[in-house]
């Protein structure tokens, strides 16, 4: 009989905020795809100032399509520089055009692309973001090249990007082309693609950028930076509350992502272990935990929390490298061990790694990630049966007692001012009355209380006559009940819930490393970072680049 991997309660808070990107992220499958299916990228306009203002068009062919990504980069202030979605002003802004670009539409684009939030985008871009400079390390770099030297990886390190982008939209925001028009109009049919393909030529600009200053400044002198120096640059991102109701507003897809994980582990655990994939798996386990020592944060929590993980991984290091294969090990047997003893984080590497070993079986999953957010109301279910759903998928309600204030002291809201999600305190500020739906235990414990004594053999349909507002709740509940890991297991309206363990969980599908937290409602991360650039883009390297250290190339 197969085994199952433990599950590992992969859907509470606590593990969803212990993620780490693997083969199944997005970024890491877009590289794969951008190599494999032989994407042509060249620069068809490259008109910057002798300060690094002006713009830059990037053209991609795919088979016979042309996209073209589209950088502005124009003069900021010091004063204007934020990372607030509230700013108005930034070092360079993007959009990911279908097609080649004319004339008329550059100018367009060079109108309103800026504006971001404020302008006016048609269904043609498929992407929007700008990026604000690093300011520090970027003009250290371009000291060190314009005089002929190259900067310090142990300072690139500190920081680990030169630009650092502020948001990236796509899926129909602010008139962009919808995800439903991109899958079947576009070749970026898998979810966040588009966005990954921005993100890294991005990067790819973020060092033509500066080395093109840099030789501005000092054309005789200047140099480029070594590769293994930019390889270990990636692209910095600034993100908040804004990507958290993603994750309860997008069950099925967040399903699909968690499916696609367990079947990947699920297929490799009953591999019989051999000597030469092991030797592989003990130098992956040491490359993430280098690359632990090596992250930076200031943030006391992660901090702690980095240094517990180091502990344990160094602790699984040693009961890996005591391990007597002549008694014919699973890895399965491993993995259970790890669970037993060691911290999310460190069960997370544990698993990351060992798909590292595998590709053959996580790249066909990575390239069926998508999921569509059907639901409907099944009227002809009887009381007794949505009971029974509740008792199986909701059993983790039962241990939250919403009549003690600090389970429902948290409510989420749209902000007015930039239409973008909020937390605030019920207790202690006004605005409740704005809430969105998103406290999925609360609304299921109401909805049990009220059918706990209807007759069992009530249909849906009359009880929702009489109670329409739990249509939705009861809609959820039933379009979900095949969908294992569609909810976050957890009471997110909490006030010890730590809101950016949704945030990490949705950025390692993305791919992004170097968590740096801000606070608990927004922190920075980088994507990329060990990636290879377009010209040093092989087979050999486009997936040997996860927990990239500085001693890695």
């Amino acid at each position: 009989m197969l085994q199952k991997v433990k599950e590992n309660n992969y859907m509470r808070l606590a593990s969803m905020g212990s993620r780490y990107p693997s083969r199944l992220s997005f970024s890491r499958s877009m590289l794969r795809r951008l190599l494999n299916d032989k994407w042509k990228i060249k620069k068809s306009k490259f008109d910057l100032d002798k300060n690094g203002y002006g713009t830059v068009v990037y053209e991609i062919i795919i088979n016979d399509d042309t996209y073209s990504l589209v950088c502005f980069s124009a003069f900021l202030d010091d004063e204007d520089r934020s990372d607030r979605v509230i700013a108005s002003k930034w070092d360079t802004a993007y959009t990911l055009h279908v097609g080649k670009l004319t004339d008329k539409e550059l100018k367009r684009l060079k109108d309103t692309i800026p504006l971001q939030e404020s302008g006016r985008n048609s269904p043609n871009e498929l992407i929007l973001s700008r990026a604000n400079k690093s300011v520090r390390l970027f003009q250290y770099v371009v000291d060190c090249l314009s005089e002929g030297s190259q900067p310090d990886i142990n300072e690139i390190n500190k920081v680990g990007y030169l630009l650092r982008t502020t948001a990236v939209y796509g899926s129909g925001k602010f008139g962009l082309s919808d995800f439903s028009n991109t899958k079947n109009e576009t070749v970026f049919d898998q979810p966040f693609r588009a966005e990954m393909l921005s993100v890294y030529l991005i990067r790819e600009f973020s060092v033509e950028l500066v080395e093109h200053v840099a030789k501005q400044i000092n054309p005789n002198r200047a140099v480029k930076l070594e590769r293994k120096i930019k390889q270990h640059l990636g692209i910095g991102n600034s993100t908040g509350l804004g990507m958290a109701p993603f994750i309860i507003k997008h069950p099925k897809l967040i399903n699909k992502w968690m499916s696609q994980y367990t079947k990947t582990l699920q297929e490799i655990v009953e591999i019989n272990l051999n000597n030469i994939v092991f030797e592989k798996y003990k130098k992956l386990l040491n490359k993430a935990l280098n690359y632990l020592e090596e992250v930076n944060t200031n943030d006391q929590f992660q901090i702690n929390k980095n240094k517990l993980t180091i502990e344990d991984l160094r602790k699984y290091i040693f009961y890996i490298n005591d391990l007597d294969l002549s008694q014919k090990f699973k890895w399965l047997d491993i993995l259970n061990y790890c669970d037993s003893n060691f911290n999310n984080d460190t069960q997370e590497i544990a698993r990351v790694q060992l798909i590292e070993l595998y590709p053959h079986i996580s790249e066909e999953l990575a390239e069926d990630m998508g999921d569509e957010e059907i639901m409907e109301i099944d009227g002809n279910q009887s009381i007794g049966d949505l009971k029974k759903i509740i008792n199986d998928k909701y059993a983790w309600i039962k241990d939250i007692d919403f009549n003690n204030k600090d389970s429902n002291y948290l409510f989420w809201y749209v902000s007015a001012a930039k239409l973008e999600p909020r937390l605030g305190e019920r207790y202690n500020e006004q605005g409740s009355e704005l809430e969105q739906n998103l406290g999925i235990a609360k609304m299921v414990s109401d909805l049990f209380k009220q059918i706990k004594n209807i007759d069992e053999n009530q249909l849906i349909c009359e009880f929702l006559l009489v109670h329409p507002k739990y249509r939705g709740i009861v809609k959820r509940i039933q379009s979900l009940k095949n969908y294992p890991y569609s909810e976050v297991q957890d009471n997110v309206l909490d006030r010890k819930t730590i809101p950016i363990d949704m945030l990490r969980f949705k950025l390692s599908f993305f791919g992004a490393n170097r968590y740096d937290p801000k606070s608990d409602r927004w922190l920075r991360v980088s994507f990329f970072s060990g990636a290879p650039y377009l010209s040093d883009l092989n087979n050999k390297n486009v997936d040997e680049w996860g927990f990239a250290t500085m001693s890695s190339y």
